[in-house]
């Protein structure tokens, strides 16, 4: 349990309950378009690769999974990484991460930092999901696990809530709190012991996140900028998604309930979308921005749920994303949605299991292809981030030999 700081929950609660109200402002003369540019299409592609590999060879990078989350809305108890989506091969998302990881690492002569922030529910569950399978392979000696922040619920009148046994009931302080937690729980520093200049951050969720990319991170250490977000085409105006724009000349996330109707459906003179780059949750941060972030108090934002049973309960949160306006400017990298966006959020329909296992089976079929590999109609692929991690290093004698082992066929 976390020290209860009563004062800081009072001042809290004045502040929402006075002005209920937490919506952004979308005044258009505000509110603008941020541009952003598919990294496919840009002329420094081989220049940002070679510098993120550089940097990866250096042991300036590491990489940072937020996965707090259960799979409860999947049907399965337990760590959301830890949630097998039906490969042939039953790679959870953890694995994936790791392997992926683990393939750059290789390539680059050295271990990646990976820091993993858990939920006090889900933390053991985490470990023991690790030890289990013998971390993957992965070096534990460049492992963390740390908790996020939890803060104190109050009943709807403002007072703390409490159980049937009379102890306080705390709630996670949002993602927002993920740069405090790092800070705290000595990871900010022990990244730092390691030299690391470059934090790539994502969730857990991501069937297809390419972890630690160098032409991400070649891209952010080339332009300047503190920090850097992957986006993705909308695919429409009413896609539920959060959208990058510019308030007040700094950037910013708008999400999906926060953005007028005439703002969501402004389009170009070719008919695209103005606010057309969709939220990933892929980012990547320098040090020395991260450390500012840290130490400074994002805003506090409330909702009010059903908690212990209890409803209207007051829960606060801090949002990542509220870091943006902070840092005052930022890097915008396009990629293509089939390539590297597959959320696992839903039992079934949009962001689901079977979603994301046809997305990771077609890429992987398409890389096969480009490699001049004999493929058999009607059928996916699944291959093991050990023999590849964007495509690279396939042949018709690795799928061969690899057939079965690493590389898996499975019907569309």
């Amino acid at each position: 349990m976390s020290p209860i700081d009563f004062d800081f929950l009072k001042k809290l609660y004045s502040r929402f309950a006075d002005s209920p109200k937490d919506n952004s402002e979308t005044d258009k003369e505000k509110i603008q378009p941020l541009p952003f540019t598919m990294a496919d299409e840009d002329q420094r592609r081989e220049m940002w690769e070679e510098t993120g590999n550089l940097l990866l060879k250096q042991g300036a990078v590491a990489a940072f999974t937020l996965a707090g989350g259960q799979g409860s809305r999947l049907g399965f108890e337990g760590p959301k990484g830890a949630f097998d989506f039906g490969l042939p091969s039953h790679a959870t998302l953890f694995r994936l991460q790791a392997r992926r990881l683990m393939n750059l690492g290789a390539k680059a002569g050295k271990p990646i930092p990976w820091a993993i922030m858990t939920s006090p529910l889900n933390r053991e569950a985490t470990v023991q999901h690790f030890e289990e399978h013998s971390y993957f392979g992965y070096n534990r000696d460049y492992i963390r696990f740390f908790d996020q922040g939890m803060l104190c619920a109050l009943k709807p009148d403002g007072t703390p809530l409490q159980d049937e046994n009379g102890d306080y009931v705390e709630a996670p302080d949002g993602n927002g709190g993920c740069f405090r937690a790092l800070a705290a729980s000595g990871t900010l520093a022990w990244f730092v012991e390691k030299g690391v200049r470059f934090l790539f951050l994502c969730n857990v969720d991501n069937a297809l996140v390419k972890m630690a990319d160098p032409i991400f991170i070649g891209a952010l250490a080339t332009s300047g900028l503190p920090c850097a977000a992957k986006v993705v085409h909308k695919k429409s105006a009413d896609e539920k998604v959060g959208i990058f724009a510019s308030r007040n000349g700094k950037p910013c996330v708008l999400e999906y309930s926060d953005i007028s109707d005439a703002l969501r459906t402004a389009t170009n003179a070719d008919g695209s979308l103005q606010f057309d780059g969709g939220n990933t949750g892929m980012y990547l941060f320098r040090m020395d921005a991260l450390r500012k972030i840290s130490t400074q108090e994002l805003p506090w934002h409330a909702a009010r749920k059903t908690v212990a049973g209890v409803a209207n309960c007051w829960k606060f949160e801090q949002f990542l994303l509220d870091a943006f306006p902070f840092l005052g400017k930022m890097f915008l990298f396009g990629v293509e949605r089939e390539d590297e966006f597959a959320p696992i959020k839903n039992a079934s329909g949009n962001d689901s299991p079977e979603v994301a296992r046809k997305w990771l089976g077609k890429l992987h079929r398409f890389w096969l292809e480009k490699a001049k590999v004999r493929t058999k109609p009607g059928m996916l692929y699944e291959i093991s981030p050990r023999l590849t991690y964007a495509g690279e290093n396939l042949s018709q004698e690795v799928f061969d030999r690899e057939l079965g082992r690493g590389i898996f066929e499975f019907p569309a």
